[in-house]
């Protein structure tokens, strides 16, 4: 029986009750919502409301405790009667509104379901990325149970939203949350992402996916006393471990903390409190994530993963949120030793910085001329901004040859321009000269690893020298960043036909048939 249909039926019945619960029965609930211990706390509170259900504040928790378990619905009943139960009715239709906005935007979705998660979207928008999700999802699943020793009882679950604005009504996530980073959040007990072709170029979806599952594991692990920073950090750690993926020493995160140690503006631990997105600028972010995984590192480096368990598992049992008790018993160190010992680890890696690498800030989509507008708008140089612009219109005109000396001269006002890079790479692929676009190509991988147009030429390239195991490589990167790209899926679909895979073939086939009627 469903969650409110059992709490309306009690009212009826049992109306007349009016004698309030405990503060500690309270207390207890609350703490296993916390942790989301959902099914245990659902068990108990049904018994309380058998007895006191005109209980406000039972009622209140059972619609939290219903919407946690994804009973939207019928936490939509539940707060309703508490708010006619009384009490603080400010708080309580505050939440009413956040479950009638979350059923607003997810009552057309599309559920599906796989061994070990129950995954909801809008198949009309974003249906054909399924099969990527449940590859992902499930390759993490079964190297962290086989990493951590977790298993969740229950499906886990995961919402995928459309665009900005779902993702802002059923997260409170803002713009600028989402484009200084924030682009997934477990919470809830599911795991919310953002659609990547709500953002311009996109962004590492699938690893994202990933590391929202290692923030579920984290929680329940820890019972939800992780700090901030051991909960980004391991996320980041192992968010590409699925597709054996590189570390999360990115060049631009060697580029952060060889400056953050250099400069001396380390973030300490204690300031990415509650939330790394509320620092102050997208390089503080960034630096944030590179300072945490690298924490991390140091763990499993001096006590090995078998200690970084022990630190988790140590968590949990303590009676206060964070990692340093827990890190004084398996480490042997107080926090700040260990803090003092990070930074030593830290410096005596040698991190050097990459030339041209920055922070990019992901920009919200608002219209099928956003990538262009932002492609140029990344060109700093006015004179190679206006050299650049004069190439494509050459190259509109067939005058490839004269293009290609104009993005010479707009790269010599420039030479670390991505956007300006992949350009020349193009023109070049186009007339044959795959050889010299090489040198570029490589450069703007170095310089911005999640640019999906790169590695479409990278794939296209390889495919002519009949390199189909990088030609596939290449444009599976592209549509992990940006699967909304058809040339992508298109070039992915001639390297599974090379390979004799003719249902992978197929099924790129149709997303390129799909993507051309949007």
């Amino acid at each position: 029986m469903r969650i409110g249909a059992i709490i309306l039926a009690v009212l009826l019945i049992l109306a007349s009750a009016t004698q309030a619960a405990p503060p500690e029965v309270i207390g207890s609930l609350k703490a296993k919502l916390d942790r989301w211990d959902v099914e245990e706390a659902w068990v108990e509170i049904k018994d309380l409301l058998l007895k006191e259900p005109k209980d406000g504040e039972l009622l209140e928790l059972a619609s939290q405790i219903a919407f946690y378990q994804g009973e939207y619905q019928e936490a939509l009943l539940l707060i309703k009667a508490a708010i006619d139960a009384g009490g603080d009715e400010k708080k309580k239709n505050s939440f009413a509104l956040f479950v009638e906005q979350t059923l607003g935007v997810i009552s057309h979705f599309k559920k599906y379901e796989s061994s070990h998660f129950m995954i909801t979207l809008d198949e009309k928008e974003n249906g054909f990325l399924i099969d990527y999700i449940i590859e992902a999802l499930e390759s993490t699943y079964k190297l962290m149970a086989e990493q951590y020793d977790f298993k969740p009882r229950e499906k886990v679950r995961v919402e995928l939203f459309p665009d900005a604005r779902t993702f802002y009504y059923a997260s409170s996530l803002s713009a600028r949350d989402i484009e200084i980073g924030a682009v997934g959040q477990a919470e809830f007990n599911k795991l919310m992402i953002l659609s990547p072709g709500a953002l311009v170029h996109g962004y590492r979806w699938l690893d994202a996916v990933s590391h929202e599952y290692m923030h579920y594991l984290i929680l329940k692990m820890t019972a939800n006393k992780a700090p901030i920073w051991f909960h980004e950090g391991l996320a980041k750690y192992e968010e590409t471990r699925w597709r054996k993926g590189p570390s999360y020493l990115s060049p631009l995160y060697q580029t952060l903390l060889s400056r953050g140690l250099i400069e001396q503006r380390l973030i300490r631990f204690e300031k990415m409190e509650p939330s790394l997105i509320k620092l102050e600028t997208p390089d503080d972010v960034q630096l944030a994530y590179a300072q945490a995984a690298s924490a991390i590192e140091f763990i499993i480096a001096k006590a090995g993963h078998r200690g970084l368990k022990e630190v988790m598992k140590g968590m949990a049992s303590k009676s206060i949120r964070g990692a340093g008790e827990s890190i004084k018993d398996v480490m042997g160190m107080t926090f700040d030793e260990f803090e003092r010992s990070w930074k030593d680890f830290l410096t005596a890696k040698g991190y050097q910085e990459v030339k041209g690498v920055h922070v990019r800030r992901y920009k919200i989509k608002e219209g099928r001329a956003d990538e262009e507008r932002m492609d140029m708008e990344e060109i700093k140089s006015l004179v190679a901004r206006n050299r650049a612009h004069l190439a494509d219109l050459l190259k509109e005109r067939g005058r490839t040859g004269a293009a290609i000396l104009e993005y010479r001269r707009a790269l010599a006002e420039t030479p670390d321009s991505v956007p300006i890079l992949n350009r020349i790479s193009s023109v070049l692929i186009g007339l044959e000269k795959d050889q010299e676009a090489l040198p570029f190509l490589n450069r703007a991988k170095e310089i911005s690893p999640d640019h999906p147009v790169t590695y479409i030429h990278l794939g296209k390239t390889h495919l002519k020298v009949k390199d189909v195991q990088g030609a596939k490589e290449a444009f599976l990167e592209s549509i992990e960043i940006n699967p909304f790209i058809p040339e992508a899926h298109d070039g992915l679909a001639k390297v599974y036909e090379i390979l004799g895979e003719k249902a992978l073939a197929s099924r790129e086939k149709e997303i390129v048939k799909k993507l051309g009627q949007r």
